[in-house]
């Protein structure tokens, strides 16, 4: 596939934390261990390998230098939640629509099906500030590990109403990790009105656990006295997971019934979860947003997140955050917690403020201190 590059080269500290309020509250420092062996040796490196992750890959030219800009809170016109916005429509770039057609991939719906030029469930789900992200929302979060499948749910204790529908993350976690290892991170999802549905398992690699999660919450909303009845928004529902589990969202975000992808740390190397890492890149149908550590020595760029970047057939957004580790993510999300966050009221309420953190131009993220962005020839 050729590849056409977007390079913006952030200044930053280099800590691990974030110095924009958008971007989240910096690193958990869990010490938590990946059991992952390594990094091992094996990738398959695809056509069009390229060199360390930080730098422009590629045959594509088009390398822009992205300054440290100021807080990106607040910054973007219409920060606020109301008003109305021609981005739901679902009519970006990636052109994949949900498998109901009522509405694109980054525009939510309510209970009538239908987007509209204005409409999204981001008018419903109000963030916690504007447009930092990284705010918890209104909304109280609440879970429960649920009995009949082998998934955690975290949920707000009030789901949509007037129509409104919630949206879904289906997560899968990383080796040696259950979903308590994220709980700050899913209640702040759960806070701006996501349900997260986050599989029982340390070992996500097959995302088949991740697969019966997807099926038990889109069940839950046509169950009959299901607390879930009617408050699922089926068309818009994320692939996602970290480290082990971010190969897993990759193998479970081949169902069309997904929307989107977003790749913390996938490790790819060996072939955790009993599935062939290989056909990972190949076999992807949905938007991709993958984020990468600096100084991750777990789950390298060069030979986990790159070759992904360089053959998989979709639009990939690679944002590199500078200072971070394997471990970034865990608990409270740390600087990832902002850009998953704006990633996920993009692609599955239509928000058009956090598309704004996405798109070209503006793109706010490539102008954070601290990050680099890759886009491939497909984006935008």
């Amino acid at each position: 596939m050729g590849v056409s590059l977007l390079a913006a080269h952030c200044a930053g500290s280099g800590n691990g934390n974030s110095d924009i309020g958008t971007l989240g509250s910096g690193s958990s420092g869990s010490g938590q261990t990946s059991g992952a062996g390594g990094s091992g040796s094996g990738a398959g490196n695809s056509s069009g390998s390229s060199g360390s992750s930080g730098g422009a890959q590629g045959g594509g030219s088009g390398v822009s230098q992205g300054g440290s800009n100021g807080s990106l809170g607040g910054a973007q016109s219409g920060g606020s939640n109301g008003g109305s916005s021609d981005d739901a429509s679902g009519d970006d770039a990636s052109g994949d629509d949900s498998s109901t057609g009522s509405a694109g991939d980054d525009g939510g719906t309510t209970s009538s099906g239908s987007a509209g030029a204005d409409g999204g469930s981001w008018n419903c789900f109000a963030t916690g500030s504007g447009t930092d992200f990284s705010t918890d929302g209104p909304l109280t979060p609440t879970s429960a590990d649920n009995t009949t499948v082998s998934c955690t749910i975290f949920q707000p204790t009030v789901l949509g109403t007037g129509g409104c529908l919630n949206p879904v993350i289906v997560w899968g976690n990383g080796t040696f990790n259950t979903p308590s290892n994220y709980t700050a991170l899913f209640n702040h999802f759960a806070s701006q009105g996501f349900i997260v549905a986050a599989a029982d398992t340390s070992n996500a690699g097959s995302g088949q656990e991740m697969l019966a999660c997807l099926s038990y919450i889109i069940s839950q909303n046509t169950t009959s006295g299901s607390a879930l009845e009617g408050h699922i928004d089926v068309n818009h529902i994320a692939s996602s997971g970290y480290s082990q589990g971010g190969a897993g969202c990759l193998a479970a975000g081949e169902d069309p019934r997904f929307t989107t992808v977003l790749a913390v740390s996938p490790y790819v190397v060996i072939a955790l979860g009993n599935y062939d890492p290989s056909t990972y890149a190949a076999a992807q149908i949905h938007p991709l947003f993958m984020i990468s550590g600096s100084d991750d020595t777990v789950a390298p760029a060069n030979n986990n997140q790159e070759p992904i970047f360089m053959t998989a057939p979709v639009p990939i957004f690679w944002g590199t955050h500078a200072g971070s580790t394997h471990f970034e993510v865990l608990n409270n999300g740390g600087a990832y917690e902002g850009p998953m966050t704006a990633w996920f009221r993009w692609k599955l309420m239509g928000d058009p403020n956090a598309r704004q953190w996405f798109e070209n131009p503006p793109c706010d993220l490539c102008n954070a201190s601290g990050w680099t962005v890759q886009t491939n020839s497909l984006w935008m």
